[in-house]
């Protein structure tokens, strides 16, 4: 199934008081990229999430976040060093009885240095809720997968569209190549008329040499062929049935596509040989386009 790169998916679980929180995001990228971002006593998870996402997305930059709001177990606490504050306390009443000014505002104490600390939650304290934090993180990439699918299936039909005008433009191409042949044919049969005698006979086996020679170097039949092919070929891969990633093989085959019309373009000097070529590359351009986004 063909799935777009682009896609955002959330979970929220919920275990006793605790609340999971569970968000990722991806967008388009050559290759395989995942940034984790959760509290401190959630980051040993970083290597379980990033296979769980692994087992879900084969390519693109995601972004995964976590949060847990309302548990006591990963929260950090702020803690009073009363040791420091009956010291304090012991030398300011010290500094009433030689001053005689008086010290009795507790909130002179809440700027000092060291009367409050930060404790940090260990590791340990989140195991109790892991499990329900990993099932958020599967939901959550589940989510994410129902919506690069739908946006896929849209991006499936475009792409077999371009395709198909391209199909067409390649036929047209290849029924008008007879028409360019005969043409060929004639204005090197006029220019070697031009250059002889008019009472000489013309050496009609060399002059039809000459033609087969002149076509041969501009024949198209293998390009077209091979192009036709990697047309197919991408039909292939677009095919519902297609379970593994093809955006990868997709942009491969439009490479040596557009070589073909490269080739198709320097070969064929004429008019109207040149107008398909413009419509086909175009179209390829699309095509590249768009498969940027696939998986």
């Amino acid at each position: 199934m063909i799935k777009s790169m682009t896609g955002f998916g959330m979970s929220e679980k919920y275990a006793g008081s605790a609340q999971v929180h569970s968000e990722i995001k991806s967008v388009n990228h050559r290759y395989f990229e995942c940034t984790f971002n959760a509290p401190k006593p959630l980051l040993y998870l970083e290597d379980q999430v990033r296979k769980i996402v692994r087992s879900y997305v084969h390519r693109g930059s995601l972004s995964l976040f976590l949060s847990v709001a309302g548990s006591s177990a990963i929260a950090s606490r702020v803690e009073t060093n009363w040791d420091v504050v009956d010291q304090y306390i012991r030398a300011a009443k010290k500094i009433e009885q030689r001053s005689g000014l008086s010290i009795s505002d507790a909130n002179a104490f809440l700027q000092l240095p060291g009367v409050f600390s930060l404790r940090e939650a260990d590791n340990q304290s989140a195991k109790a809720i892991e499990p329900v934090i990993l099932e958020a993180v599967h939901e959550s990439c589940e989510r994410l997968i129902r919506m690069r699918e739908k946006e896929g299936a849209a991006m499936r039909l475009d792409l077999l569209q371009r395709v198909q005008t391209i199909h067409h433009a390649v036929a047209a191409l290849e029924a008008f190549v007879p028409q360019i042949r005969t043409q060929y044919e004639q204005r090197l049969r006029s220019s070697v008329a031009a250059f002889l005698e008019k009472n000489q006979a013309i050496d009609e086996d060399r002059l039809m040499n000459e033609i087969a020679l002149f076509i041969n170097k501009t024949a198209i039949d293998e390009e077209t062929t091979r192009l036709k092919s990697h047309l197919h070929q991408c039909s292939d891969l677009l095919s519902e049935d297609e379970q593994d990633p093809v955006g990868r093989r997709i942009d491969f085959l439009i490479q040596e596509m557009n070589r073909e019309v490269n080739t198709i373009g320097s070969k064929g000097n004429h008019a109207e040989v040149t107008r398909f070529v413009v419509t086909i590359k175009n179209e390829i351009e699309r095509l590249r386009e768009q498969v940027q986004n696939i998986e």
